[in-house]
């Protein structure tokens, strides 16, 4: 029974490793992925459009776009894997909201640059419309995610991190607010910033 129990704790312990280096490492792809497509669309600019138009209907980079996003949304659901508890669940759900901004994309008929503003914004289709609520619904789910983890007081994370998650929760919430005028592209990095970086952070800073 001993020996029993021991194997399955490994086992455990094993696939907490594993789907936290699957995690992490969804998020640096992320970022290299979004990072190339932003240099490689012409006339793109990091300070003013939105990390999903890489991804959207009519940009010449979509398949980075798209590959981007996927990966994003699949780094939670492996977080989700590696956490596990209550936590687990709206962690999950924002990894499928973040599938569905993917599939989902924008409609970008002028290309990636100045998608969403100006003659680059056509109206608005059912496609837009999944895609605007699938990103509420990421930003709900991380953010109750983030509650879980301070609320419950969780002993697999130290109380350091459980303060952290709180200013994360807020800046996250503060920095989505400031999107839809001047400045969006810093306003959506600086929010994609704070939650993969909580994420990445949750998952290294777990207690065994």
């Amino acid at each position: 029974m001993m020996s029993g129990s021991s194997g399955r704790a490994r086992r455990v312990s094993v696939d907490h490793e594993r789907f936290g280096v699957a995690a992490v490492g969804g998020v640096v792809s992320f970022w290299l992925l979004a990072s190339a497509a932003g240099a490689l669309a012409p006339g793109y600019s990091i300070r003013d459009d939105y990390t999903s138009s890489l991804a959207g209907r009519g940009s010449s980079v979509a398949v980075l776009g798209i590959t981007a996003l996927a990966v994003l949304g699949l780094a939670h659901l492996a977080a989700a894997a590696s956490v596990r508890g209550t936590v687990a669940i709206p962690l999950a759900l924002a990894g499928v909201a973040g599938l569905i901004v993917a599939a989902f994309r924008v409609g970008c008929p002028g290309g990636a640059a100045g998608c969403s503003f100006g003659a680059n914004d056509p109206p608005a289709d059912l496609a837009d419309m999944v895609h605007g609520f699938a990103v509420g619904g990421y930003e709900i789910a991380l953010v109750v995610a983030m509650v879980v983890v301070t609320v419950r007081g969780d002993r697999r994370w130290s109380r350091v991190f459980r303060v952290l998650t709180v200013v994360a929760a807020v800046a996250s919430v503060l920095l989505l607010l400031q999107t839809g005028g001047a400045d969006n592209g810093w306003w959506q990095r600086g929010w994609l910033i704070v939650n993969t970086g909580w994420l990445g952070t949750a998952v290294l800073a777990r207690r065994r």
